[in-house]
């Protein structure tokens, strides 16, 4: 028997959950443009939600689908988070940056990658420590120049709260 749900994503097999069709249908169009984008929205909105439903209709058409949700690294160091990150690319993609110490090296293997279709979805992004956080983005606004010519076409960043202090234009 499904419920309601208010504490979390909704799992369609045991909560009622909305179609978000149209929604779902813009956010796979931006994809397939290769876009990189965000959206911001107060908790409990169904922002989680609605990513796990594209990355699921996504997935269907050839794309691989990481998402991680970075709530609770404010405080943590660079090596606790590429440590979680590294295991999510591992777990979704099945590539390897394990060894990897810099977030732009991590970047550099992915744009060495030419075959693939790979999407990153971030969760919570302004849960990350702000030390490497401005490097975070500028590594994913740099991939993002040459995104025709590597795996990852996309990044979707979702938040809370709007980090326009951190990033000045439109293009991340």
């Amino acid at each position: 028997m499904r419920k309601f749900n208010t504490s979390g994503p909704n799992i369609p097999k045991k909560h009622y959950t909305s179609e978000r069709k149209e929604l779902i249908n813009r956010g796979v169009g931006l994809i397939k443009d290769e876009r990189y984008f965000t959206i911001w929205a107060p908790r409990q909105t169904g922002k989680s939600t609605y990513f796990r439903q594209l990355a699921v209709e996504i997935e269907k058409q050839g794309y691989k689908v990481a998402h991680i949700n970075f709530e609770s690294y404010k405080n943590a160091s660079l090596k606790s988070f590429l440590s979680r990150f590294t295991r999510h690319l591992r777990e979704s993609w099945g590539e390897n940056f394990i060894k990897e110490n810099e977030i732009s090296h991590i970047f550099e293997l992915i744009e060495k990658i030419k075959d693939k279709k790979y999407i990153l979805i971030i969760d919570e992004v302004e849960g990350i420590n702000p030390e490497y956080f401005g490097d975070f983005l500028h590594s994913i606004r740099n991939a993002y120049h040459s995104r025709e010519n590597h795996c990852l076409k996309s990044v979707i960043l979702v938040g809370v709260s709007n980090i326009l202090g951190v990033v000045s234009d439109k293009t991340c």
